[in-house]
C-alpha cells in the first residue's frame, strides 16, 4: 500500500511540473494583443479588460472600480492602474500563457505574482 501511495504522489508531481511546463511566456506585444486584447479577464478578485488602444478597465470584487494605460516595453507589459480611489505606481510585468489562464509576474518579472486570469470571450 505504501508504494502505491508514493506511486501516486510521484504521478502527481511529474504530471503537475508537464503542466507548468505548458506555460509560454509572451514577449512580444502581438502575442499579448492575440491573447488578450478586448478579451474578458476574470480572477485574483477582479473582472478586467485589457484594449488594444493601451487601456485597461474593471472592477474588484469589492466593487471598487479600476482603470489605467499600459504599454510595452520591450518584452514586458507596464501598467498603471487607479484602483478606487488609489493611484497605483507604474510596474512592468512579464506575462506568460497556459490555454485560457494568463500569469502576471511583477517587477519584470522577479516579484510577486500579479495575479492569474481566466480569458474569456
Amino acid at each position: 500500500m505504501k508504494s502505491i501511495t508514493t506511486l501516486a504522489a510521484a504521478t502527481a508531481i511529474l504530471l503537475g511540473a508537464a503542466m507548468a511546463a505548458d506555460a509560454k511566456d509572451i514577449k512580444k506585444q502581438k502575442q499579448f494583443l492575440d491573447a488578450v486584447a478586448g478579451k474578458t479577464l476574470t480572477g485574483n478578485g477582479a473582472t478586467l479588460v485589457i484594449s488594444a488602444d493601451g487601456k485597461l478597465s474593471g472592477k474588484l470584487d469589492d466593487g471598487r472600480n479600476v482603470a489605467g494605460a499600459w504599454v510595452w516595453n520591450k518584452r514586458f507589459w507596464c501598467r498603471n492602474l487607479v484602483v478606487g480611489s488609489d493611484t497605483l505606481p507604474q510596474d512592468c510585468q512579464t506575462v506568460s500563457l497556459d490555454g485560457n489562464q494568463v500569469t502576471f509576474t511583477r517587477n519584470k518579472g522577479k516579484g510577486d505574482s500579479g495575479g492569474t486570469y481566466t480569458i474569456s470571450n
